[in-house]
């Protein structure tokens, strides 16, 4: 759809005459403040996870941990990055069929398949921030309870995360229902 055909949908709809200057702003996706949530806390998580990447053989005493435990903890922390990249431009790209009705379906198979990778990634993430904090540490019954509060934590954010995104298909097939 180009600036033209907007312009003239939107005054055949009886809504107040707007330049064309933001009538074009209103087209850029990229202003959506959905997005810009999305690509800040992006943005907040890669600077964290790669300052994390950077540090933790020292700080956390990588060199004493094995090596397997070192490189899942790396891998985890790619893949739940390359995760959220590619929801941000899935997020950025929304439109990809000829029709709104074929656009609303392939969303909620995409929004399906990233859902099942988001949630994997996080698991394995959170599963190998836990194996590598735990690992060559002697446990007692205060170090037990901790770890688990720390999982109990960890399942309350999965079944969050969960939650949004089956909040985020059902919205998505309500709009193909309803088109």
């Amino acid at each position: 759809m180009n600036i033209d055909d907007l312009k003239s949908g939107w005054q055949n709809a009886g809504g107040q005459s707007l330049t064309e200057k933001e009538l074009e702003m209103m087209t850029k996706i990229q202003n959506h403040p959905s997005l810009k949530k999305v690509r800040l806390k992006f943005i907040i998580e890669a600077t964290l996870l790669t300052i994390l990447l950077f540090v933790y053989y020292d700080g956390f005493d990588g060199a004493e941990k094995p090596f397997y435990v070192n490189m899942l903890l790396v891998v985890s922390i790619l893949m739940y990055l390359t995760n959220n990249l590619i929801g941000y431009f899935f997020t950025k790209n929304p439109v990809n069929a000829v029709n709104i009705k074929q656009s609303l379906a392939r969303q909620v198979d995409t929004l399906k398949k990233i859902s099942v990778f988001s949630m994997l990634s996080s698991i394995i993430y959170g599963s190998s921030l836990l194996l590598f904090l735990t690992s060559e540490i002697a446990f007692t019954q205060r170090k037990y309870i901790i770890l688990a509060g720390i999982v109990i934590a960890f399942a309350l954010l999965f079944y969050y995360s969960f939650i949004n995104w089956q909040r985020k298909i059902a919205h998505f097939k309500l709009l193909e229902e309803e088109f």
